[in-house]
């Protein structure tokens, strides 16, 4: 009779768990049709726009971001693409491309992560040249992703930051693999 008790009990606390991270867990496709793309990501995803310095200047860059609520248990700690404009004599030729493609994300990782040094990789993402790099600090318990893109007239930055130690290799991949610029 007391392990069917503590399997009720168990089988409780589950559902309990389950049904808290349930509202950060339902996923939605958002097109940003200012922005030219759509993504997958979780639905109570937040749009804003700051004046920030970029590589091209001061300018408008443009958010759609999401962080678990404060009481949420997630493996998850931010999904967010921003945009920004992007000039075309910034990418009139391959070697043009390049340097900004090169030049934006080491811009990213002198500004936000500066502590270590992290290595930068060319990437294709969903058929559009990109940089990307992993970050983790060894004292962090987190792990953050940058992937920068340029397509049409727009810089692309994709971000996940997550949990170390946590499975999250499906919600990466979705929401990764789900960039797609609109046409």
């Amino acid at each position: 009779m007391r392990t069917f008790t503590n399997l009720i009990v168990i089988s409780i606390c589950f559902l309990m768990l389950a049904s808290c991270s349930e509202k950060d867990s339902k996923w939605e496709k958002f097109n940003v049709t200012e922005g030219n793309y759509s993504i997958l990501m979780p639905s109570d995803a937040k749009k804003y726009v700051k004046q920030e310095e970029t590589i091209f200047g001061k300018q408008a860059v443009h958010y759609l971001s999401w962080k678990p609520s404060t009481f949420s248990l997630n493996k998850i700690k931010l999904f967010q693409v921003t945009y920004t404009s992007c000039p075309r004599s910034a990418m009139a030729d391959t070697v043009l491309l390049n340097a900004t493609l090169d030049n934006s994300i080491e811009n990213r990782k002198k500004n936000d992560f500066s502590e270590i040094e992290v290595a930068t990789q060319r990437v294709d993402i969903n058929g559009y040249p990109g940089r990307a790099f992993i970050y983790g600090a060894p004292k962090d318990n987190v792990i953050t992703i940058v992937k920068e893109c340029v397509a049409g007239d727009k810089l692309y930055d994709i971000t996940v930051i997550a949990k170390r130690n946590y499975p999250t290799n499906a919600e990466l991949t979705v929401f990764y693999n789900s960039f797609q610029i609109l046409r």
